[in-house]
């Protein structure tokens, strides 16, 4: 009967010794799992964030191209107008050419018809005299 009893005392102890091994290991997997799901909210959480931030940049780029379009709309605008207005200057230049021309013609003829004035009128001063 001592016997039994020293056996049933080591075989206590044993699972003594067993079941703190059994709750030593059962508390590193609940820290284990506390760490994993405090590791999984803080990954949850920066990738909200950076979906915001990619949402922000995507408005950001969707703004920058839309400012492009109208930048190359207006560009496109003016490089017209100003084709138009050089063409317009060329033309008033054209005519600016053609009117100095002009007037130095007609600079010419009434110099011209001057000088036949003033001839003739010499003209009929000298018949008068004689």
């Amino acid at each position: 009967m001592g016997e039994q009893i020293d056996q049933l005392q080591k075989l206590k102890n044993k699972l003594e010794k067993d079941k703190q091994t059994v709750k030593s290991e059962l508390d590193d997997l609940r820290a284990q799992l506390d760490h994993a799901q405090k590791g999984k909210a803080s990954a949850e959480k920066l990738s909200k964030q950076l979906e915001q931030q990619l949402s922000d940049i995507q408005i950001k780029l969707d703004d920058s191209l839309k400012q492009i379009n109208d930048f190359s709309s207006q560009k496109s605008r003016l490089t017209g107008e100003n084709s138009e207005l050089i063409k317009q200057i060329e033309d008033l230049e054209h005519q600016v050419s053609a009117l100095s021309k002009s007037k130095v013609t007609l600079q010419q003829q009434a110099d011209d018809a001057k000088r036949a004035l003033e001839e003739e009128s010499r003209g009929k001063g000298s018949v008068s005299k004689y």
